[in-house]
């Protein structure tokens, strides 16, 4: 008896796990949101403590989910999506950032420890 009822849970897993990934929703990376917005511009630091902003297109965008990898001064571009939420307090800030693995061309960035409220 216990054969039968090991065997029916294994092909029942089995067709049940088949099906389940037959319906699995394709990479994140193959879709793109409507609202996702391209940015490039000098990483600065933003009024509050450990924020960083990057200004480009005339917005400001809050990057600073992305801080394990920028660094005040440094050159970002990449994508990001708008409305996330933050402590920062300035700029909109940006989810899902996707970083350019090689950034454009550009002029050095200054570094301003002096940030202004905008």
């Amino acid at each position: 008896m216990k054969r039968i009822l090991i065997g029916a849970v294994v092909v029942t897993g089995a067709a049940c796990g088949g099906y389940a990934l037959a319906n699995v929703a394709p990479p994140m990376e193959a879709q793109t949101p409507a609202n996702m917005v391209r940015f490039a511009g000098c990483v600065k630091p933003g009024v509050e403590a450990g924020c960083l902003i990057v200004e480009s297109g005339g917005k400001t965008y809050n990057v600073s989910a992305a801080k394990a990898k920028l660094k005040v001064g440094d050159f970002a571009s990449g994508t990001g999506i708008p409305g996330g939420v933050s402590t920062c307090m300035q700029g909109d800030a940006l989810t899902s950032i996707v970083l350019d693995p090689k950034p454009p061309a550009h002029a050095p960035c200054v570094v301003d420890n002096h940030p202004t409220a905008q």
